[in-house]
């Protein structure tokens, strides 16, 4: 099949790029397709239906569907760790058992999510009080990586959700100023701190905790002012924090979304808005689990994620958001793509001589015309590109600039009078757009990618549950470290 998509690419490569996609062919309602408050328009990348049709051929020869089951079913798919990956089981609303090594995980679950209706009720009715006996009015979470980047995501892009009456901050990173600049607007007196840390022992994490601790006065003072996220709660009661919420060593930390790491997300929305989230991502398991492959919105993302990368040979992925309120989804997803399937051993421990994950970056699109624009319309490094915008009645403005700049890269502009002008056009690209930016969408939006990443590691053959390259440099670190201090 592989060599088959190999020809398929030689042909294109000898026709004209302008008259290859489906759009410029008629064919745009083709190739749509729609899952609830999605649409999927992929009518301007470089594919017909004989290499599409090729592609989904190679999904059926590597036996993707018995993939996706084994996913969801909770086999042990991150295979280095010897552990399944049950991110999906964190938003499947049914409660149906799920059983790891015989054990009956959903009560855990369940439990987890009853407390964290109790705790972001008790927030937002004002009946979670502080030492001093005040209510809280600001909510800092401190966490990194995943324990920051899909929290952040959520309160930036639910903002017509998020409840007024407090103020949410984020303290990631171990450059002091970040840690300044959030305490320089809170009252400690008034502040819950959300430490979340699977492992409980992240470097940056726990530097800026043992500062927020050292804002007490002792450690009876900061009973109602620190919560834990954890796989270790017993590291977490050692550090002096009483309420812990649990995380589970089945849950990569990436893929945290659904979990209690977004507790800020729960008491900002309201429990109610918060399962609207899960319910979202839980819709798009459903679809690509029992979704045929030429309507399977994550899988036909994935497919021709492959194409693009392994047959035409460009490794770069572009996302642009049409929409300030997902400026945070970029960074969300460059950690989610680039950590699963940045690898180049395969699941058996080999080198692999193909390409495997693709660099990804973007940002604002509107912004990206003052920026980079450029570069995409003549430079000389080639890009595929992911465009994401909202339907709704006041983003007209924005949206035209956004089918603006699709039509100019994809179609190119041919001028004669002008030799400087000339745009070569012919980047292949995606478009997604949202009903809304609502709970339940934005849950719908990072579960399409979730599945889309790992539809792609089970072509490429890798794992994309464990980061072995980020666990060796921290093994580095810390030999540099105990060296620089002996």
């Amino acid at each position: 099949m592989w060599n088959l998509l190999r020809q398929e690419a030689d042909k294109i490569r000898l026709t004209s790029g302008s008259q290859l996609t489906p759009f410029m062919n008629g064919m745009h309602l083709d190739y749509c397709k729609q899952i609830n408050t999605i649409e999927y328009d992929y009518s301007r990348q470089k594919v017909n239906n004989t290499i599409l049709d090729l592609l989904i051929n190679l999904a059926n020869e590597i036996k993707l569907q018995e993939k996706i089951d084994g996913l969801i079913r909770g086999e042990k798919v991150n295979i280095s760790e010897n552990r399944p990956a049950l991110h999906t089981a964190l938003r499947d609303l049914s409660n149906k058992s799920i059983l790891i090594d015989g054990l009956d995980i959903m009560s855990e679950v369940v439990s987890t999510r009853e407390k964290i209706r109790v705790i972001s009720n008790r927030i937002r009715e004002k009946k979670w009080l502080g030492h001093s006996g005040l209510p809280i009015t600001d909510i800092v979470n401190i966490g990194i990586g995943g324990s920051d980047l899909g929290p952040r995501v959520c309160i930036n892009a639910l903002s017509n959700y998020i409840s007024k009456e407090f103020n949410y901050h984020f303290i990631s990173d171990v450059d002091p100023a970040s840690f300044n600049d959030v305490i320089a607007k809170i009252n400690p007196q008034t502040t819950l701190f959300i430490v979340s840390s699977k492992s409980f022992t992240t470097k940056e994490t726990l530097l800026n905790a043992r500062k927020a601790f050292a804002l007490y006065e002792d450690t009876a003072s900061i009973d109602q002012h620190f919560i834990a996220v954890t796989a270790h709660p017993e590291r977490a009661y050692q550090m002096g924090i009483k309420t812990v919420l649990p995380i589970w060593d089945w849950v990569g930390g990436r893929f945290s979304f659904c979990s209690a790491v977004n507790l800020i997300t729960a008491i900002a929305i309201g429990y109610e808005q918060f399962v609207e989230l899960l319910a979202g991502a839980h819709d798009i398991d459903t679809h690509v689990q029992f979704t045929d492959f030429k309507n399977n919105i994550p899988v036909l993302m994935a497919l021709i994620g492959i194409w693009n990368n392994n047959f035409l040979n460009i490794h770069n992925l572009l996302i642009l958001t049409y929409s300030k309120k997902l400026e945070y989804f970029v960074p969300y997803v460059q950690q989610l793509d680039m950590e699963s399937n940045g690898k180049s051993i395969d699941v058996s421990g080999r080198m692999v001589d193909y390409a495997t994950g693709p660099i990804v970056w973007g940002g604002l699109g509107n912004q990206a015309q003052h920026s980079y624009f450029q570069l995409l319309c003549q430079g000389t490094h080639r890009c595929v590109g992911d465009f994401i915008t909202l339907k709704t009645n006041d983003e007209h403005e924005i949206n035209s600039m956004c089918h603006y700049k699709m039509k100019v890269l994809s179609e190119g502009i041919q001028t004669i009078e002008n030799p400087y002008g000339y745009i070569p056009g012919n980047m292949p690209m995606n478009h997604l757009i949202l009903s809304d930016c609502s709970p339940y969408t934005l849950g719908a939006l990072v579960a399409l990618y979730e599945h889309k990443i790992f539809v792609q590691s089970v072509i490429w053959n890798i794992n994309p549950f464990d980061q072995p390259g980020i666990e060796s440099a921290k093994s580095a670190h810390r030999e540099i470290t105990l060296s620089s201090e002996s």
